[in-house]
């Protein structure tokens, strides 16, 4: 059973590719069934029975940011080797390049990819910021042209890690090399290079979005790329950071409580006292790095009525009993939260996005699969597969794999090492010295529990990244910040104006 929770606790949720912990049994019922996408997800791998290297192109016209677009399409396969130097998998992308946008040494080129690890590019592929993307309505899953696609400012490449969606391994070869931080950082690394030069563009600015442990992913890519010399990106931008640095004590209660009060001040409106969400969010930060950190440190030496005090400020911001956090020396857990938030109304919220609820007694999953925030429906993945073969001409050589858990649950993390331990932010520091023009930006999601806005913010702060050296934004949704089409629309509103700036001289701010 100890296994089985480690790897559920990095296990990425179908598209949405976040790490999740499993709840404790004593808060509920461990012992109810998988939910069937869970068990398809640790199905073995169909292994590719030989290397390959197709190309395919086709054209298409759309509408982003209400500009006309005519672009290709070009789907890669490019072959990978292990650590032995032997072709182990076949990774696949998905490329979409503007025709007659001008000058392309200055087009810049964006190449995505998710998390888990263990998660294919699908999410940010069809749910956020391809020119197709999959949406569910009263007949099921469609495909719709998608007007907050990136296309017409930059030219995009979505990316299926090795052992994800169509990029499988190869019979007969051992891919497991491929299936660690570093085998897979190196991997992915020389995808970009190799796409770069395949399509001519090793003039244009290019730059890395990761969503999730896809920001650790592209933090261990710059590494990966200055150890085997190949060029650094003009950019990087980190969606919903998981950057660990945030696992000791005082660090995660103070880096949790800012999400914690975001979500109280949702569900509680009557309690809101005139302020924003944002209002909320920056009261509670500055308690948190304040009164709060200072409480944590001292509390075996503060005395009975400094002791309240601070339990009583933190309850208001966060909405648990005093007495309950003067019980647990001021600190909460997730799952406690979740569960005690809304225990008057019989509700608990999800993890992924807070925002949503279920009633406790309706929860027919083994945690972590009961937040009701989960969505581990398997309609992208098909959706995906049509499109692929009916408006891209791709004829996948096995069922697209939107999650694949069986490479989460062997991840090498390095010696001695683990998701909790292994720190990324400072292989971002160590790039940003050898390129000082290099640009971040970083997204979060005010109500995610998953990947706290402020555990990455401070992950970055702490590897001594200036908060000058990056362009921040926080936006009113979940993990998945892409979901709710309001907060989409901001953030590719974002994304385009920090693209805009990549290739020039000094950094986006």
């Amino acid at each position: 059973m100890k296994m089985l929770h480690t790897m559920l606790r990095f296990a990425p949720v179908a598209l949405m590719a976040g790490m999740v912990p499993a709840l404790p049994a004593a808060a509920q019922q461990s012992d109810r069934p998988m939910p069937p996408a869970f068990l398809r997800a640790m199905e073995p791998m169909v292994e590719r029975p030989e290397p390959s290297a197709h190309v395919i192109t086709t054209g298409h016209r759309g509408r982003f940011a209400n500009r006309p677009v005519a672009y290709d399409a070009i789907v890669t396969e490019t072959p990978v080797a292990n650590a032995a130097g032997e072709v182990a998998a076949v990774v696949v992308t998905y490329a979409y390049v503007a025709k007659n946008a001008g000058d392309p040494g200055t087009r810049p080129v964006l190449f995505f990819f998710n998390g888990g690890p263990g998660a294919s590019s699908s999410p940010l592929h069809m749910q956020a910021f391809g020119p197709r993307v999959v949406r569910d309505g009263d007949a099921g899953a469609t495909l719709v042209n998608n007007p907050h696609s990136l296309l017409d400012t930059a030219d995009l490449v979505f990316i299926d890690p090795p052992g994800t969606g169509a990029s499988m391994p190869v019979a007969g070869v051992d891919a497991s090399s491929l299936f660690s931080v570093d085998g897979d950082a190196a991997a992915v690394a020389q995808v970009v290079q190799q796409w770069r030069v395949d399509n001519g563009r090793t003039g244009s600015p290019f730059a890395l979005v990761g969503e999730s442990y896809g920001t650790a992913r592209a933090a261990a890519m710059l590494h990966s790329a200055a150890e085997a010399e190949l060029p650094l990106p003009d950019g990087v931008a980190l969606l919903s950071m998981s950057l660990g640095d945030t696992a000791a004590p005082v660090i995660s209660d103070m880096a949790m409580l800012p999400t914690l009060a975001a979500v109280n001040w949702y569900h509680h409106p009557s309690r809101r006292d005139g302020q924003s969400v944002v209002d909320r969010y920056n009261s509670a930060l500055d308690f948190a790095q304040g009164e709060y950190a200072k409480a944590l440190i001292r509390w075996q030496v503060m005395d009975a009525p400094a002791r309240a005090a601070v339990a009583e400020r933190m309850a208001r911001l966060i909405g648990i009993p005093a007495a309950k956090l003067l019980a647990s020396d001021l600190r909460i857990d997730k799952t406690t939260f979740m569960l005690s938030l809304l225990a008057d109304r019989g509700l608990r919220t999800g993890q992924l996005d807070a925002r949503v609820t279920r009633p406790i007694a309706d929860s027919n999953f083994q945690p972590p699969f009961d937040d009701p925030s989960m969505t581990l429906g398997t309609s992208t993945s098909a959706t995906l597969e049509s499109y692929l073969a009916e408006e891209l001409e791709y004829r996948l050589p096995s069922a697209y794999r939107s999650l694949n858990l069986g490479i989460n649950f062997k991840w090498d993390w390095g010696e001695n090492e683990s998701y909790r331990s292994r720190r990324f932010a400072p292989l971002i520091a160590e790039a940003l010295e050898r390129r000082p023009d290099m640009a971040i930006f970083t997204a979060g999601g005010l109500y995610d529990i998953t990947t706290p806005t402020y555990a990455g913010i401070f992950a970055l702060d702490h590897a001594g990244i200036a908060r000058d050296r990056r362009t921040t934004r926080l936006y009113a949704a979940g993990h998945s910040v892409f979901e709710d089409e309001g907060e989409l629309a901001r953030m590719s509103a974002d994304l385009r104006e920090w693209a805009h700036t990549l290739g020039r001289s000094g950094d986006a701010r």
